[in-house]
């Protein structure tokens, strides 16, 4: 008579397929959860780009509004034309447009990894961040040299704020208000009838802004010099230089029913996050995220960590697409002006179309423009901008090889060194800039 149990062979054959089952299970649940994470940074990289897009789609739409393109001669009363400084030295024509293809190039892919089919490229725009208002003159004075608001229209009190119970300023001046406009806490306190100023205003009218100022006749000022008088029932008063040529067939009377428009020269621009040459010092200072102290100075961290650097602490090689203010005299960056649009961009490409026969009484002619000489010595001719963004995956993909160029545009290879790549989303988008194209100055 056999007795109840299992055989050596019995309980083997169990094992076997008890754990055949479970490593199908974890394989199962390991692909699926892989599956999930790669779905979730595809998912991050695509909103990411679509958030910059979106950015750089309202900056740029706005570019030459209030007719900041190449002035011509005819339409102003001063001689020589308004220039802004060029990126690597002398100047150009002041204009809605600089352009300047893979100037960030050695920021994104220093040894030429990636090399030829990624783009670097660099934008510089004059358009109105903060206002679509332009403001109306009440007069100038006789001398030309301060320029006094009209305080009862609409885009007055929109820009202003006129009417507030209190200002935004109860305590410290924030950093992006201090210049020698003098954007301070006594605009509170200024005149009894004065009631605050909107932040939007103090932002428009920042220095490093430039002026432009369009008479009932058509003729155009451009001022990047100009500071803040004193202002008394609600006024705001400008005072600019060099003078306006007040009194005369530019400027008739004293200047009424002027507009006026504060313009800001905005960089576009790729840059290495602890690169303090191009970023500043503190831009990814975040030492007072973290409760230990990345200076070196606590005694309880082992000298192992107190040694490493603040920026082996986080993704290396992460290449950000910049949004900052120039400061027109110089072309130097406005400090605290810097914004992130994009972390771990692998690509930034922009291109024109471009009106062959603005200005002319022929048939428009529209054709594609790379050439950044066709651009920067004619802003007045482009009528839409093309930006194809590439944003990657922070880490690279062992599993994702790296071929070489025919795999740019969906792959990006971080680190030679590594196993994989990493994965790239793409966005591109026509942004049409109809300011040029109505204004076409």
């Amino acid at each position: 008579m056999r007795k109840s149990g299992f055989t050596l062979i019995e309980l083997m054959v169990a094992m076997v397929v008890g754990l055949t089952a479970v490593t199908s299970v974890y394989s199962l649940g390991a692909a699926m959860s892989e599956q999930f994470y790669q779905e979730q940074r595809t998912a991050t990289s695509q909103g990411a780009s679509r958030a910059a897009i979106m950015e750089l789609r309202r900056d740029i739409s706005r570019a030459g509004l209030f007719g900041s393109p190449n002035a011509r001669s005819e339409s102003r009363c001063e001689a020589g034309m308004p220039d802004l400084p060029r990126l690597g030295g002398g100047n150009v024509t002041m204009g809605a447009f600089q352009y300047y293809p893979d100037a960030d190039l050695a920021v994104l892919d220093p040894a030429g990894d990636n090399a030829p089919r990624v783009g670097a490229d660099r934008l510089r725009i004059l358009t109105s961040l903060y206002l679509t208002d332009q403001l109306l003159v009440d007069s100038v004075s006789s001398d030309g040299r301060t320029i006094i608001l009209q305080t009862g229209n609409q885009a007055y009190r929109r820009t202003f704020a006129w009417g507030q119970a209190e200002g935004p300023f109860t305590g410290a001046v924030p950093n992006y208000l201090e210049g020698t406009l003098g954007w301070d806490a006594a605009w509170g306190g200024e005149a009894a009838s004065w009631k605050g100023i909107g932040q939007k205003g103090a932002r428009a009218f920042q220095t490093s802004s430039v002026l432009h100022i369009e008479s009932p006749e058509g003729y155009h000022f451009f001022r990047t010099l100009f500071d803040k008088a004193d202002n008394v029932q609600n006024q705001v008063r400008l005072v600019v230089s060099p003078a306006l040529p007040v009194a005369t067939a530019c400027l008739p009377g004293a200047g009424g029913g002027s507009t006026v428009a504060p313009l800001q020269w905005v960089e576009y621009a790729l840059v290495d996050p602890f690169d303090a040459a191009s970023v500043g010092g503190n831009f990814m200072d975040f030492g007072e995220l973290f409760f230990f102290d990345l200076e070196g100075t606590n005694p309880l961290i082992t000298d192992d960590f107190e040694n490493a650097r603040e920026e082996a602490l986080r993704e290396k090689r992460n290449v950000m697409l910049v949004r900052r203010i120039l400061n027109p005299a110089d072309g130097t960056v406005r400090p605290n002006t810097t914004q992130v649009l994009a972390e771990f961009v692998s690509n930034f490409e922009v291109s024109f179309l471009v009106d062959r026969r603005s200005g002319t009484t022929q048939a428009p002619l529209i054709e594609a423009e790379t050439d950044p000489t066709v651009i920067n010595d004619n802003p007045e001719q482009v009528r839409s901008v093309l930006v194809t963004l590439g944003i990657r995956s922070p880490l690279e993909d062992p599993s994702i090889p790296y071929s070489g160029v025919n795999d740019a545009n969906t792959r990006f290879e971080v680190n030679p060194n590594e196993k994989g790549s990493a994965r790239v989303r793409h966005l591109r988008i026509e942004i049409p800039v109809m300011s040029v194209a109505r204004r076409n100055l």
